[in-house]
């Protein structure tokens, strides 16, 4: 039985993986279904991306609804790299790219500075107090950031979070494949949605208008 979990939870990704990089943006269609992007190609350690999912999960248990994409290199941002040195602009338009399911809080950080918007719209207060926060060096580094950061943001909103560890009652192996499998799904259905959506706006574009 586990062996067919596993095979599904890979048959599963291995259709979203081409799905998400279809709008040349590869956060705007992972951070639909999931609160934070990471660039999972990496080979760095994972212990701060555990840390940085526990404590997004947690803060949006308690209500502080906000999503995290952590950028570590121009390839991250797919057909949009001309961004990489503009985090707060690439934070932006991210926003407006999640507008259709996911107008919340939105936190970017990348080596080159940090980026934040509620409901697509910059704040510039919340900016200027995760800028407060020191971007490390490394991926690694860069998760242990956004981390800090989160926990500052939702500190500041009035939202006292549960200690830096690892969460609690996290899920067996069997049970993380499920939801790798569901959340998967979800993610190949929503983007199918959207790509739908902007090839009937390119038909109605490309379509002539009528003569006199």
């Amino acid at each position: 039985m586990k062996r067919r979990v596993v095979v599904l939870a890979l048959l599963a990704a291995a259709v979203v993986a081409p799905v998400a990089r279809a709008d040349g943006d590869p956060a705007s269609d992972y951070l639909l279904t999931q609160q934070v992007f990471y660039p999972y190609y990496s080979n760095t350690p994972k212990t701060g991306l555990k840390q940085l999912n526990a404590t997004v999960a947690d803060a949006n248990k308690r209500g502080f609804t906000i999503r995290v994409a952590v950028i570590t290199s121009p390839y991250d941002l797919g057909s949009v790299s001309s961004l990489w040195e503009k985090p707060q602009p690439y934070c932006r338009f991210l926003s407006l790219e999640l507008s259709f399911a996911y107008k919340g809080r939105l936190l970017v950080v990348s080596p080159k500075g940090w980026g934040y918007v509620e409901h697509t719209k910059p704040v510039a207060a919340k900016l200027k107090l995760v800028q407060t926060v020191p971007i490390q060096k490394g991926t690694d580094g860069l998760l242990r950031s956004a981390n800090a950061a989160v926990r500052k943001l939702a500190k500041d909103a009035g939202y006292r979070l549960a200690a830096g560890k690892a969460a609690k009652g996290s899920s067996s192996g069997s049970d993380t494949i499920l939801i790798a499998i569901i959340a998967a799904a979800g993610a190949l259905l929503i983007a199918g949605i959207e790509l739908l959506r902007r090839a009937r706006r390119r038909r109605s574009y490309e379509k002539p208008s009528p003569t006199a």
